[in-house]
Order: C-alpha cells, then structure tokens, then sequence
C-alpha cells in the first residue's frame, strides 16, 4: 500500500450501511467536510437524526448494483459480505477508491487509526494485517502527542509564513526551521511547546541580521479584522462540571471559540458543536507549553477576528490564575471583554473533603496563599510568621505539592503549634480526589508517602478535624467511579451521580469537545443500554482516559453481546428488571473492596 491522505472536502462519497460501525465512518467523513450520501435499509437512529438535521443524504434502501460509479470515494460497512463485494466490484471497476471495512483484499485503499491534534495528523496503520497492534500504538501516540501539539502546528505554520516572506536560499529557510523545531520538541518526551516572541525572533535571525519585512501574504493575516468579539473569561470551577456557572454554560453555548487549561477540560460540555474551536493551553505544575504571553495573543487575534471567545479557567479567573493579566491585554487591545467568576478551589476543595473553611468560634478567618511564595528567591509577600501566630483561621495554599515542606519549616519557625491538624488534597472535586490528613508536622513526609501529585491544595487549621464527621463525598458509595454513558443519559444518571459516580454523558455522534472531556481523567466505566452505543463508542477506546480492562456494564443481552464480541474484557449484563439503585449497588459491590 502506498499511503496517501485523501482531501474529500466537498466531494460525493457514498457510505453503505447504516449500524454502529457506519456511524464511526460516517463521522470521520463529515469532519473532513464530505458530502456524503448513506444507503441503509435500517438505518440506526443517530445516522436518522444526521439526515434529519440535512446534514447528511439518507436512502432508505439496499445498495444497487452499479450506484458505486458515481462517487469520489465508497465506503462499504454491512454484515453482508455479497453486498459489500458487489459495492467494491462496482467502484474497483469504475476507477473509484473503495475500502470495505475490516475485509482487506476488498479494499483499494485502507483507513488507518489517526492521532489529531490540530493540523497536525498521525497516521498508524499495518495493511490490515495486525489491527489489534494499530489500536494499541495509538493509544500510545494518544499518550505521547499532548493536546499543546495543536497550538505548536499553529505556531509553527505562523513561522512558515514569516519565513517564506523573507525571500531566503532554502539552506537559510532550512536552518531557521531547524532553530525552531530543535529548542521546541523535546524528542525523548515528545513534548512541544509555543515559543515567545523573543525566542521566535531569534530563530528568524540566527544569522544576526534584522528581520525583512513580511510578505504581502503574512501582512494581510496580521490586519485587524473590521469586526471584534467578545471574550468572555469564565471560571470552571475546581473540577466537577456541576460547579460550572449558568452563566458560563450559557457563554460555552454561544461560543464560537474556546481556549482552555488542562484543570478546566472536565468542565467543557461535551455537547459543543463541531465548528467550535477548541485551543488547549495545556498549563500544569512546572510546564507552559503555551506561554503567558502567546495566550494572550491567542485571545486578541481570535476577538479581532469577530469571534466569541471563552477563556475557560480552572477555579476563578482572578484567584491565582492570571486572568487579569489576559483582560489587561485584551483592555489594551481595546477588545470587549467580561468576566464570569467561578467557584475557587480554597472554598470548594475543602468542602469535598469533609473541611468547613471557617467554623463558628474555631475558625473566623480564612487566608488564601500561593505556596510558590515559600521558595521564591527574591523574598516572599507572605507574612508566614504572621500567619502562624493565628490558632483561629484557616490558611488555603494553592499549588502546594513542591513547595509544602518550606511552607512547613516557616510556619514552624513562625511559632505554630506541631500537632494543629493539615490536609493536603489532589485533585479536588473530581472522582479522582485524594485527601492525605495528618498534623502539619507529619503533613509532609504523608504527603510523600501517599505518592501525592499535583494539582493539590493544603488547608492548615482547627477545620481540619471535622473531616471524619463532614466527608459527604469521599464516603459516597461510587467515589473514585467515572462512567460514560450516551447523552441524554436519563434518571439513571441521575442516581449514579447522587451516589457518588461522575457522569460524562457523551453525545452521538461523538463530538471533539466530548473526546477532550472523557481524556481529562481517567475512565473506570461505560453503561450501555443497546448495542447501537456499544458500536458508537467502542472505537473511543484508543483516546485518552480509556483502559482496556474499564468495565462495559450492560443494560440489555445484546449490548452485552455486542461488548464481548469487540473485545471488550470486562463485561457485565445487568438484569433489564434492575433498578437504578440495584445498579448502583451491583457497581458498588464489583469494585468497593478496592476503594
């Protein structure tokens, strides 16, 4: 096979088949722009409610001999191995490329597994031979190519533009590139990053010599759009979707453009249509693989483009998350901006874990801290001395993995007493919550021992020691659950929620906003209720978040069926007599000895 990338935008393609593994394909072609065309005499609903929507042309037949010639492209997906050698007799005859799914030597060209990110595409495949083994190197390019891959394609075909203006020999073109990709891949963790403008500067003139004057084509990208938009920056919240405002569901809904940090990806609604942009800023302890200052270039260009735009945010905008230095940017840029407050993690964290932040005669003051204050070099703004001399208030400090044992020598040497209570907590509000207590001298070495990892937050007070009586979350019966289900996921949702579980109810077709959702923490589960979403979401399985050994709990014999003959290693059929509190407690049972 001489592998190829087909551009379909616009052309006729014809699909025949209309079940679970039509609809996967059925995706992959719209989202390259085609018009397709699907001949299915029972055509599942979500593929009805494409053509419903006229996004799609729908024929509600079998396939007819010959009717292959009049395509670009075809694509044969029925149980009926006759009607797909008849499909690909037709095409192969008529010069028209052609793949029946998961039959090889009916195929004139293979669709191989694909890691996006951006413009960039990664494209696995093995002839058809060995499947099994495409599946699992894309999970692991999954893995490796991080969303901030996106932003660097962007990046670096915006340096492209520069360089193609500056009329250079390709030897002085190739070594710029080099410059460029060389200090922004890491090639042993295949890691990328956006360079600042300085660093870009200097990769255009590593000869020394001024930068030319831009191309009449790079000039005309640069020019202020003669409409603008609105920014909207929204704060997600810690972690649980549900703590998400009304008002920035309702800015999320209207977007046309959504730039987001890694802590606030489990608060995208996993309904946003596809021709909303989604930029991942990918910010985490340690690593900016999109710079401060890039960001808020981002936010200016895509106003000026007359989008509108929400900054998405974990926490508040204006606690600790530089928010204000993005409306500072956009203020001076003069664009339109608001802001849509959210509920911060000093507040909300601590609530997850049992922890009232103030409590009447023992706590009547909260203070909220960066702990990066501890270690910087050149002196904190933090009165830790100050701090430790109030037995009646909380301290909250943000970020506070690295820097938790200097936190602890000062307050210490600052005269707070040893034994006053501690937490650390990991990712807060999320299924993936990990809470370490213990007194603030201890706090440290438990925190090691617990294998913490950021994101956490500590919380140092009398407030502490509710924590045994007020853990309303951490003792639900599905802590630690995360389950996909298919949108709208009903009354049963609603119980595995109330019990603990996070829901991620994922629409059909599967949207981009939904993949990054299920990818921002891992996955323990899928409830199907047929076999229809078994088909839907089994090629999900390589993305993020998702393990081979989750368990499919199955509402009905032919989704559990359907599960097993995918592959999948863990199935589970629950009775259709079941009720929500029956599955509750059948889940509970399969996995709580391990909580």
């Amino acid at each position: 096979m001489y592998p190829v990338m087909l551009a379909v935008h616009k052309q006729r393609c014809l699909l025949v088949g209309g079940g679970g593994i039509a609809l996967r394909k059925l995706n992959g072609l719209m989202a390259h722009g085609a018009k397709v065309t699907v001949v299915a005499p029972e055509p599942i609903p979500s593929i009805e409610h494409l053509a419903k929507e006229n996004q799609i042309d729908l024929v509600r037949r079998p396939y007819t001999k010959g009717e292959a010639a009049d395509y670009a492209l075809v694509i044969a997906a029925t149980d009926d191995r006759d009607v797909n050698r008849q499909v690909y007799e037709d095409a192969e005859g008529a010069g028209v490329w052609v793949n029946v799914v998961d039959d090889p030597p009916l195929c004139t060209f293979h669709l191989p597994a694909r890691v996006q990110r951006g413009n960039l595409q990664i494209a696995i495949a093995s002839e058809g031979v060995a499947p099994f083994a495409v599946r699992r190197l894309r999970k692991l390019f999954e893995v490796h190519f991080g969303h901030a891959w996106s932003e660097w394609m962007e990046s670096a075909a915006r340096f492209r533009r520069k360089i193609r203006g500056m009329n250079l020999t390709r030897v002085e073109e190739e070594a710029r590139y080099d410059a460029f990709f060389d200090n922004t891949v890491d090639a042993v963790s295949f890691k990328a990053r956006v360079p600042t403008d300085e660093e870009e500067q200097a990769y255009l003139t590593t000869d020394g010599a001024p930068m030319e004057s831009p191309s009449e084509e790079t000039a005309t990208d640069q020019m202020d759009s003669p409409e603008t938009g609105l920014v909207s920056l929204v704060g997600a919240g810690p972690g649980d979707p549900g703590l998400l405002t009304i008002r920035g569901q309702r800015r999320l809904a209207a977007a046309d453009a959504v730039v987001y940090d890694r802590l606030a990806a489990t608060s995208l609604p996993c309904d946003l249509a596809e021709r909303v942009e989604l930029h991942c800023v990918g910010k985490q302890a340690g690593e900016h693989p999109v710079p401060q200052e890039k960001i808020n270039d981002m936010l200016v260009q895509l106003a000026r483009e007359g989008k509108r735009v929400v900054r998405l945010k974990g926490g508040d905008p204006y606690v600790f998350g530089r928010g204000s230095e993005e409306a500072e940017a956009l203020s001076a840029a003069g664009l339109a901006f608001e802001v849509v407050p959210g509920v911060t993690s000093a507040v909300a964290v601590p609530a997850y874990a049992g922890i009232p932040i103030t409590h009447r005669r023992e706590a009547v003051r909260a203070t909220m801290v960066t702990a990066h204050e501890a270690i910087k070099s050149d002196g904190p703004q933090v009165r830790w001395d100050l701090m430790a001399g109030d037995p009646h208030a909380s301290l909250c400090g943000y970020m506070g993995v690295t820097s938790l044992p200097s936190v602890v020598e000062k307050l210490l040497k600052g005269g707070l007493d040893p034994e006053t209570p501690a937490a650390m907590i990991s990712r807060g509000t999320t299924s993936a919550q990990h809470v370490v207590r213990a007194s603030i001298a201890d706090l440290p070495r438990a925190v090691i021992d617990a294998d913490l990892a950021p994101p956490a937050l500590f919380i140092i007070g009398p407030t502490v020691r509710h924590a045994d009586r007020l853990n309303w979350f951490g003792d639900s019966l599905l802590h630690g659950q995360r389950l996909v289900m298919v949108s709208p996921a009903g009354s049963l949702a609603d119980t595995l929620e109330q019990n603990g579980a996070e829901i991620v109810a994922v629409p059909l077709p599967v949207t981009p906003a939904s993949r990054v959702v299920m990818g921002a923490l891992p996955l323990t589960g899928c409830v199907f209720y047929n076999s229809e979403e078994v088909d839907a979401l089994d090629e999900e399985r390589e993305g993020l978040g998702w393990d081979h050994d989750m368990v499919a709990w199955c509402l009905s014999p032919e989704a559990a069926n359907r599960a097993r003959s995918l592959g999948w290693r863990n199935v589970t059929e629950l009775l259709p007599s079941n009720s929500a509190i029956d599955v509750v407690k059948t889940i509970y049972a399969s996995y709580g000895n391990r909580k």
